[in-house]
């Protein structure tokens, strides 16, 4: 099957890849520190071929009819395309151990949508990753240390708002209400 470049890469979700010659996400597993999971999309030797590869540890439970046993396992892909003239041949292709020498269009479909659906899962939990590291380089401040010398018939006077502190006023006189209309 002869796809465009531009096709191949918007199924993958990576049409950047066409101008940076790369795109490449991954995360850290929380239990070991290791590289939870990884998605590459790159172009070799100037555009002559096309290489996607994928790989994400997953924890799952394996349930086999008696009791769930807790069991990790991870999902891979792998895609390889030649470009022929101006189109690209996908001549390999090979997602969770199964491998396709001469693909059919069907499992080029399914190959290309499960690579951006998990590349889309890695780039999320890679996105987490960093929001959190940002929470532990400013840690939350915890308020109630600071009222700790305060007396508790003072601190029930404390009322916390989340955006800011709320004034109360008095309402301005309507010039169409009946009370200014003498």
């Amino acid at each position: 099957m002869m796809y465009m470049l531009e096709d191949l890469l918007m199924k993958m979700g990576a049409p950047e890849t066409k101008e940076k010659g790369q795109m490449r996400w991954h995360y850290f597993d929380r239990n070991s520190d290791e590289v939870g999971g990884y998605a590459e999309v790159r172009l070799l030797d100037n555009g002559a071929s096309l290489v996607a590869e994928m790989k994400q540890l997953r924890h799952g439970v394996a349930e086999d009819g008696v009791s769930a046993v807790p069991r990790d396992y991870s999902e891979s892909l792998y895609l390889y395309a030649r470009r022929t003239g101006a189109r690209y041949e996908v001549t390999k292709i090979a997602f969770d151990g199964e491998e396709y020498p001469h693909p059919q269009k069907s499992i080029i479909e399914l190959g290309l949508s499960i690579f951006h659906a998990r590349a889309l899962d890695i780039s999320i939990l890679m996105v987490e990753q960093a929001f959190n590291r940002q929470d532990i380089l400013r840690p939350i401040i915890d308020e109630r240390s600071q009222l700790k010398g305060v007396p508790v018939r003072i601190k029930a006077s404390f009322k916390k708002e989340a955006w800011g502190i709320v004034l109360p006023f008095r309402p301005r006189i309507d010039a169409h209400s009946p009370c200014n209309q003498a």
